[in-house]
Parts: structure tokens; sequence; C-alpha cells
């Protein structure tokens, strides 16, 4: 309620609206941009060259339903705009709550980090092996904990194929994690 009612100020020429809708979606714009192309400056400029013509348009807009999804298939236009589309790279996974809750014995720290190491690489790899699109669809489902109908939308799919996807992707993803596996074991 509170976002729909910052877009109608932003209409009416408020900066504070502005301003409020980006502080409020520029890590999930950042986070997105980054998983599409991996290139900070392009992602950067892309997010303020979206609120800029936010802005320089304010009048003609019209209130979104998800403002979240509205911006990032804004964001994900002018990215492939401002360039082919790139192989989507993964960034590392960040887990700092796991270590936070490893106790203090020096060598069950060490065994744990060498698994979340080792964790890490199996799972880059299968992100390596399964499409772009898959790659952008889970981020969007598991990183920006997106729903379907908002993924749907973005990527210019029907709700179902949107779930298709999803799944498609998982058992992807667990076919070389396991192959990765029984590789390790040989």
């Amino acid at each position: 309620m509170e976002e729909s009612s910052h877009w109608e100020a932003l209409k009416t020429g408020s900066k504070e609206a502005l301003e409020a809708l980006y502080n409020h979606h520029i890590d999930a714009l950042y986070a997105y941009g980054m998983a599409l192309c991996q290139h900070e400056e392009k992602v950067k400029d892309c997010i303020q060259d979206l609120f800029l013509t936010c802005w320089n348009n304010r009048a003609g807009l019209a209130v979104p339903t998800s403002g979240k999804a509205y911006l990032m298939v804004s964001l994900r236009r002018r990215i492939f705009d401002k360039g082919p589309k790139s192989n989507l790279e993964t960034a590392p996974f960040d887990d700092n709550q796991l270590s936070e809750m490893i106790g203090d014995d020096p060598e069950q720290q060490w065994l744990e980090e060498e698994n979340q190491v080792l964790q890490q690489e199996k799972l880059m790899t299968a992100m390596a092996s399964i499409s772009d699109r898959q790659r952008e669809i889970l981020h969007m489902r598991y990183y920006q904990e997106m729903e379907y109908d908002q993924i749907a939308e973005i990527m210019g799919l029907n709700y179902q194929s949107a779930r298709n996807l999803v799944t498609r992707a998982l058992t992807a993803m667990r076919k070389a994690m396991l192959i990765g596996f029984l590789i390790l074991m040989m």
C-alpha cells in the first residue's frame, strides 16, 4: 500500500517519493542486474537510467501492481538493449550465516569450511552447466524470492511455463551435481 502511494507521489513530482522507491528497490535491482551481466558499471548505469527515465516520464507513469516486477522488467530490457545478451554468470554464494553457526572447535571449523568450499564448487559447476535462462529464473525465484506470477511477467512467460522452467533448471542442476559426485567417487 505504501509503495503505491510513492508511485502516486512520484507522478505529481515528489523527489522524496522517487528517493523512497530507489532506496526500497536498489538492493534487489543491483543483485538482479549483476546476475544478468556481471558488469558492475553497466548495471549501475542501467539502474540510474531507469530511475532517471521514471523521473522524466513521471506524469505518464501508471501505478504498477508490483513496483519490483515493473522495475526488474525495465532493468532487464535496459541491460539487454545496451549490448548483446551475455552469458549469465553467477556470483559466488555468500553464506556468512554458516560461519556464525560454526562452533569454537578449530578442527570442526576447518572441516566445515572445507565442506562449504566443496559444496560451493559443485554448485557453481552445476550452475555453469545450465542455460542462461535457467540461471536467470533460479536467481529470480531463490535469490530475489519472487513469486511465479512476477517471474512470468518479467520473463514474458505464462505462469505455468515459469514453474516448469524452474523445475527443469533444478532437475538439470541435480543431474549435474550427481554426475560431479560420481566423477569424484571414481
